[in-house]
């Protein structure tokens, strides 16, 4: 097989529903990337808005899926058609700063270690959005899902979040939103795990790197913004189900061989309680 070329990017974009959000970011791709070759890939879990024909005018090839395979299948099925160096994984409701993704190769450029990197994440008013953060301890991982909501300030998700990054940093996990891997890595851990569906999949990635030897690494220097919530907002007690079901996933996976497992079936119940108070309130927030 032919070495790859070092200055390609290809672009893995999963389309859910993202006519709204697809213009402005595919408005600031090609400066984010520039003067790398980009290639994009959309593939679309059975949009019924014109989410496709967005991205055939932009010049994307696009995988069209007569259902919602999921968030991690459909990663890696827009993968399977790339052959670039590096591979990005961005969500249609991120805008990208220029010379953003340029500058995340030439970081990790500094070193074949380095498998996945991040950049800074801010929401679209300018406040900061959690990156770079810990695998969560069953202590810390308890308190966050039983205060976060209501105590978003306390102790546990300040830990869980970790603290703020001013340099190239390792970390345990980036946010999903952006993620830029070294293609090599990414074949090397096998893409993404296709059992979450959605949720957890970008830290269960980060995880598969650290686990072979590879580096997960946050460039704070580059910035890009995410409006949360883009491809989930028409479906959000799926969410709710997706996110807690991936949640007890990530708990085995990450445990599985310790003395932590034992305690699946506690962690599972907290998980159904609070996965039921979630419905109850995005059910009184629907009804408002």
């Amino acid at each position: 097989m032919s070495r790859r070329d070092e200055k390609s990017v290809g672009l893995v974009l999963v389309t859910y529903g993202s006519g709204e959000d697809l213009p402005p970011f595919l408005e600031s791709l090609r400066a984010a990337v520039e003067p790398l070759v980009l290639e994009v890939v959309g593939v679309d879990n059975a949009s019924t808005d014109d989410s496709v024909e967005i991205l055939e005018r932009f010049g994307a090839r696009v995988v069209r899926n007569r259902e919602n395979v999921g968030l991690t299948r459909a990663i890696n099925q827009g993968a399977a058609e790339l052959d670039t160096e590096w591979l990005l994984i961005a969500n249609p409701d991120t805008r990208l700063d220029p010379g953003a993704i340029a500058a995340l190769v030439e970081t990790a450029r500094a070193d074949d270690k380095i498998g996945l990197i991040g950049p800074r994440v801010s929401r679209l008013d300018g406040s900061p959005y959690p990156t770079g953060r810990r695998f969560p301890s069953i202590g810390i991982g308890i308190a966050h899902a039983v205060l976060g909501s209501v105590w978003p300030a306390n102790p546990a998700t300040r830990a869980y979040f970790g603290n703020p990054v001013t340099s190239v940093s390792d970390v345990d996990w980036i946010s999903g939103c952006c993620m830029l891997f070294r293609r090599s890595a990414f074949d090397a851990v096998g893409g993404y795990d296709e059992r979450y569906f959605m949720y957890f999949e970008e830290t269960k990635i980060a995880l598969d790197m650290h686990r072979a030897g590879y580096r997960v690494v946050l460039d704070p220097s580059v910035e890009i913004r995410h409006r949360e919530g883009g491809s989930t907002r028409h479906a959000p007690f799926r969410k709710v189900r997706n996110h807690h079901r991936s949640a007890l996933r990530f708990y085995v996976d990450y445990n599985r061989g310790t003395p932590w497992i034992v305690l699946t079936p506690l962690v599972a119940a907290g998980l159904v309680l609070r996965g039921a108070l979630s419905v109850l309130r995005t059910a009184s927030a629907r009804g408002r």
